[in-house]
């Protein structure tokens, strides 16, 4: 590339002097024949064709016609004359505007090139503050948000620095109060024994700790409903077991045996329709009192919750305990 050091064009001595002679074009007799006209279409306003005028208004229609044409045709003929000395003057023009810019565009591709190596020293510049500042505050480089005006020249290395250090306060900011809510968050888990490491996660993404415990409680809540619908479920089949084995114990005096109005095999507990089942009479009903028994019950290693969830149990189904701490 050829670098210019000094050059002057006197451009005072090209200031591009044009002649220009407005060309007239005038139309002979214009009022008057535009008068002519103007009272010979006011004959045909709201004309009505007829038989005995038919032909002769065809011919003036191509009378009007033919006088249109040769009005226009003549007026495309003036404009060509007149075009002529227009379109010799533009490719002039043409010819000096394309001299121009083969000077115009070497020297645009020179400064843009130039204002690109000054952009990218710039940058290196900015880089090496943010890296340094980054480093000053243990700050991953990747999580300071570039600012393009930082690369103007306008900007200065205080405009950066403090743009920056705004950015990193903030990100301080924000781990203290994440580590703060991770701290929260694990310390309630232990004291209500729960698993932290799935809630500690919701507190790196932003939540925070009220939010996460509120979260916490709701899945107690969930799990202690669904201990409380196991034990009842448990119950019912305790409940159903006890039934079918008193169904064996009868089993031998009777081949079926009556429960709730209905006959039932005791080996598989399958209802059997009878012919009086399907013509219902009124049949007995065995009433049996549950058997209850004392039950010791040693356990080991029981959290707090857990306590507390077997003695509502206890206390919702009317069980007489006692409890001996070890």
């Amino acid at each position: 590339m050829t670098t210019i050091t000094s050059t002057e064009l006197q451009t005072q001595d090209l200031e591009f002097p044009v002649n220009l002679k407005p060309a007239e074009i005038t139309i002979d007799n214009f009022d008057g024949m535009k008068k002519q006209l103007i009272d010979y279409a006011a004959t045909y306003k709201d004309v009505v064709i007829t038989e005995q005028t038919f032909k002769d208004d065809k011919k003036v229609r191509a009378q009007m016609r033919a006088l249109k044409k040769k009005i226009d045709e003549r007026r495309i003929s003036i404009k060509h004359e007149v075009n002529k000395p227009l379109d010799e003057f533009e490719n002039k023009v043409k010819e000096l505007t394309t001299i121009l810019d083969n000077v115009i565009d070497p020297i645009d591709k020179g400064i843009k090139f130039y204002d690109q190596a000054v952009k990218d020293k710039k940058r290196q510049h900015v880089n090496e503050l943010i890296t340094d500042l980054a480093n000053q505050n243990k700050i991953f480089i990747d999580s300071i948000q570039f600012n393009d005006k930082w690369l103007n020249k306008t900007a200065t290395d205080k405009d950066v620095t403090d743009e920056v250090n705004a950015q990193i306060s903030k990100m301080l900011d924000d781990i203290k109060r994440r580590d703060e809510n991770r701290e929260l968050v694990r310390n309630y888990a232990k004291a209500v024994s729960m698993d932290a490491q799935g809630w500690l996660t919701m507190a790196d993404d932003g939540k925070s700790a009220a939010e996460i415990i509120k979260l916490m409680d709701q899945s107690r809540e969930q799990a202690k409903r669904e201990a409380a619908a196991e034990i009842e479920r448990q119950k019912k089949q305790a409940e159903y077991d006890a039934a079918m084995a008193k169904l064996a114990e009868d089993k031998a005096k009777e081949n079926t045996v009556e429960v709730a109005g209905r006959d039932v095999d005791p080996d598989t507990g399958e209802i059997i329709k009878s012919e009086t089942q399907k013509n219902p009479v009124k049949l007995r009903t065995y009433v049996t009192t549950p058997q209850t028994y004392n039950v010791l019950l040693k356990l080991n290693n029981i959290t707090g919750p857990q306590t507390r969830m077997l003695k509502d149990f206890l206390e919702d189904n009317n069980i007489d305990y006692e409890v001996k701490e070890a």
